[in-house]
């Protein structure tokens, strides 16, 4: 008997066809998957490295709300994330020498 595949397909992307569709790299999209900002399901089994799949219409939303609209940042507007402005993280001071 062959065994049937549990990963996700039709309407699924890997990583790297993710970075393709927003002109970025694979090691980026795995980065906006675990800070939340990209939606993805995790197809790895037991303790093996995480083998994200990203549905299209995810990749779609995140470009939606990547979008730069007039007066976010072409007129000199800063544009923070709810994330960030909410965030309880003390910053830590800086030890460079420079």
């Amino acid at each position: 008997m062959t065994p049937i595949s549990v990963a996700p397909t039709g309407g699924y992307l890997t990583t790297g066809e993710v970075a393709i569709r927003i002109g970025s790299t694979s090691q980026h999209v795995r980065r906006l998957i675990t800070s939340g900002r990209l939606a993805a399901i995790d197809i790895a089994t037991g303790t093996e490295r995480p083998r994200f799949r990203v549905a299209a219409t995810a990749v779609a939303d995140y470009l939606r709300n990547a979008e730069v609209k007039p007066g976010d940042g072409a007129t000199g507007t800063l544009r923070i994330p709810e994330s960030v402005l909410n965030s309880t993280d003390t910053p830590q001071p800086s030890t460079e020498v420079a």
